[in-house]
């Protein structure tokens, strides 16, 4: 495979300067010329000996994600021009292949089409067409424009079929995660942008490119294969999940040949239907999408089956095992801060001889009502819908109150385990101040921000208060484990988990 760098600018001088500047990134050098027009053979052909990598020269328009408003003719004068100079590669679009013709030395032509709307349903006749203007030892780029993940599955499955050297990949945000899967279903060259080195802008050339530092980031030591694992976090939405960092880091760190990416299919059954290909090993699941998981597997762990619900999904011959590790994770974080309680307030407390109020209905709250109970705590769970927290308390067989009921109801530690004071709904706590026990033990699930509204009211309340994160990490460490068969790293992953907090800061 083979990372192609596409730079543009409006100026030939600053455009080679910066593509030399980051040839260290690229296998491959694209240089769009879209906004300058011709520079002349002697400017490419000085550009192609310093830039020490093959180079790519395209004039994209307006079909292309381009800006090129010139005639037919000045664009074929700009690709005659870059194989004169001596460039590897130049890409012309297929209703000018035919006009093109054969190229000056040893040029190769990419005949491209791309469609700027959609992935087209009949990707066989878009392909056909192209096939049909070629010339000998031409390549074959189609684009489409994704708008879900199963756009982008249903091309890459394309890709594999076709076989034969076809460049394929989705353009837009719902297709970002095809240009780091692209090689592995034998896509020879995937696209990136330019990386943002020393506070220089990273302009993309078009929609859902990654930074070329960021896709280096998550590919294997070694870079993709075919025989590249693909492991990713299936949610909707997703894109505030820290799974692909957190795991990405691991298996990098590990030297193992595989990639963690993100997944938000509108449809859990369709996207499992399309993750079909045997690259395909694992899934970190999260809402919407956790009942679904369960329902998918042909085989399940004990947690699963309890909570019928499943965070992870692992390939197990032609379908799928489905395990829960959402539960373990927070029994032991409870475990472990109840020790951890006891010695900061001197205490003798633990989950076996407490009482934990479990706030929320939902898939979290599920697990960590099932936690306790495993654990042999007590638990209350509470909803804000008396009739969820009914049914929910039936599946555990604990006791529920209403929302209204929690200020008077007595235990030993709190469990936050709705989505309130997380990015998604900043600023807030799930419950009043005084509503908090002074001196209980207080887990939030949420873990962005790792200090939450919720916790800081803890704190000042005289509580140990336990950031989501350790719930987090525990999770993730027993997913690793299904999704490798080997031990992680946790200080690591720990510390994996903590560079996420840290970049996001930065971003903020």
């Amino acid at each position: 495979m083979a990372v192609v760098v596409s730079h543009i600018g409006s100026d030939f001088d600053s455009l080679a300067a910066h593509a030399i500047r980051q040839a260290p990134l690229a296998d491959v050098i694209e240089v769009r010329l879209d906004r300058i027009g011709n520079p002349g053979v002697d400017a490419l052909g000085a550009l192609v000996r310093e830039a020490g990598k093959p180079l790519i020269v395209t004039v994209g328009r307006e079909d292309a994600y381009g800006e090129f408003a010139g005639t037919d003719d000045e664009h074929l004068e700009i690709l005659h021009a870059a194989a004169e100079a001596g460039a590897g590669f130049v890409d012309v679009p297929w209703y000018l292949s035919l006009e093109l013709g054969e190229v000056a030395g040893k040029c190769h032509r990419i005949v491209s089409r791309h469609d700027t709307e959609c992935v087209p349903e009949d990707l066989d006749g878009m392909l056909e067409e192209v096939r049909e203007i070629l010339y000998e030892g031409d390549l074959i780029k189609l684009v489409g424009h994704a708008h879900s993940t199963e756009d982008g599955l249903r091309m890459l499955r394309f890709v594999r079929r076709i076989g034969g050297g076809l460049i394929g990949f989705c353009a837009g945000e719902a297709g970002s995660f095809t240009r780091v899967l692209a090689p592995v279903f034998g896509s020879p060259f995937t696209y990136a942008a330019a990386a943002a080195l020393d506070g220089e802008a990273a302009e993309p050339t078009a929609p859902g490119q990654i930074r070329a530092n960021d896709l280096r980031g998550v590919l294997p030591p070694g870079g993709v294969t075919q025989e590249t694992s693909i492991l990713g976090v299936v949610g909707n939405p997703v894109g505030h999940s820290f799974s692909p960092w957190v795991h990405g880091m691991m298996l990098k760190a590990a030297k193992l040949d595989a990639v963690y990416v993100a997944f938000e299919p509108t449809d859990f059954a369709a996207f499992l239907a399309l993750a079909d290909d045997e690259n395909f090993r694992g899934f970190s699941v999260t809402a919407p999408f956790k009942e679904a998981a369960f329902a998918a597997g042909a085989s399940s762990d004990a947690a699963s089956r309890r909570a019928r619900a499943s965070n992870t999904l692992v390939r197990e011959g032609d379908g799928w095992r489905a395990a829960n590790t959402d539960v373990p994770a927070v029994r032991e974080t409870l475990e472990t801060a109840f020790r951890h309680h006891g010695n900061v307030t001197g205490r003798p407390v633990a989950l076996p001889v407490s009482h934990t109020l479990v706030l929320g209905c939902g898939g979290a709250a599920r697990a960590a009502a099932i936690a306790v109970s495993e654990g042999n705590g007590s638990v209350t769970v509470a909803g804000r819908d008396p009739a969820k927290a009914e049914a929910l308390a039936k599946e555990v067989g604990c006791a529920w109150i209403g929302w209204d009921g929690i200020e008077a109801c007595n235990h030993d530690c709190l469990v936050n385990a709705t989505p309130v004071g997380s990015r998604a709904m900043p600023g807030e706590s799930p419950v009043p101040e005084e509503w908090i026990r002074p001196g209980t033990l207080v887990l939030d699930c949420v873990y962005r921000p790792i200090r939450t509204p919720f916790l800081i009211a803890a704190k000042a309340r005289g509580c140990t208060a336990i950031p989501g994160g350790e719930w987090f990490v525990r999770q993730a460490r027993e997913q690793f484990r299904l999704f490798t068969r080997t031990e992680p790293d946790e200080d690591l992953l720990r510390a994996a988990f903590e560079s996420a907090l840290a970049a996001e800061g930065r971003e903020d």
